[in-house]
Order: structure tokens, then C-alpha cells, then sequence
């Protein structure tokens, strides 16, 4: 099976990288928990069904174990995808991306290293 360029991971899910610590991953939980907790956002589905998502992706990639065994299913599905563009610069974009208007998004969390 190969990966689509659309799929969702859990790491885009909570918003971090692949390499993120576990200091990192249970900041952004914790960031992402409380902007998308049903209480404050009363009413909303779309809430409930995002935090379900967070909480999901929390608990694989908080335990070391189910981490591991997660980066090992995602690198075999991976493996045949074709990785153009491999060879570029860092930070190259193509023009559309440059072009286009930069679009804020409610979380980015940073490390401070």
C-alpha cells in the first residue's frame, strides 16, 4: 500500500515532526486539547471529532512502543512512494507557494533549541 499524498499522519495530526521529543508531542497535546475541547466550543461537532483525533494520536505517540511500531508502519508505506525532489535546497518552494498569501494557522509550536 502506498502512501497518498493526502494521507493524514498522527504527527500532522498534533502538528509536530517526526522527530519531535516527547517533551514536544505532550506540549502540543496540551495546546491542542484546550483550543479544541468541546466545553469551548459548545455545539460544535467538528470539535468533538477533532479532539478524538488529538487524544488518538496522543496515545500512540506517547508510548514508546506504539511510537516505534507507528514510524515502522509509516516508513514501509513510504517506501514506495516516489521521492522527487529529494535533491533541493532547504526552504525551496515552488512559485505558487510563493506567490500565495501566508496563511495563519492556530498552532505552531516552536522549540527552543
Amino acid at each position: 500500500m502506498n502512501a497518498s499524498k493526502t494521507e493524514v499522519t498522527l504527527y500532522d495530526v498534533l502538528e509536530v515532526s517526526p522527530q519531535a521529543s516527547a517533551l514536544v508531542i505532550k506540549a502540543a497535546y496540551r495546546c491542542l486539547a484546550q483550543a479544541n475541547h468541546p466545553d469551548k466550543n459548545a455545539g460544535s461537532a467538528a470539535a468533538s471529532v477533532r479532539l478524538a483525533q488529538i487524544n488518538h494520536a496522543y496515545a500512540v505517540l506517547s508510548d514508546p512502543d506504539q511510537r516505534r511500531g507507528y514510524d515502522q508502519t509509516l516508513a514501509s508505506r513510504v517506501q514506495g512512494v516516489d521521492r522527487r525532489g529529494t535533491g533541493m535546497k532547504a526552504g525551496w518552494r515552488p512559485k505558487s507557494a510563493i506567490d500565495a498569501p501566508i496563511q495563519s494557522r492556530a498552532f505552531a509550536f516552536r522549540p527552543l533549541t
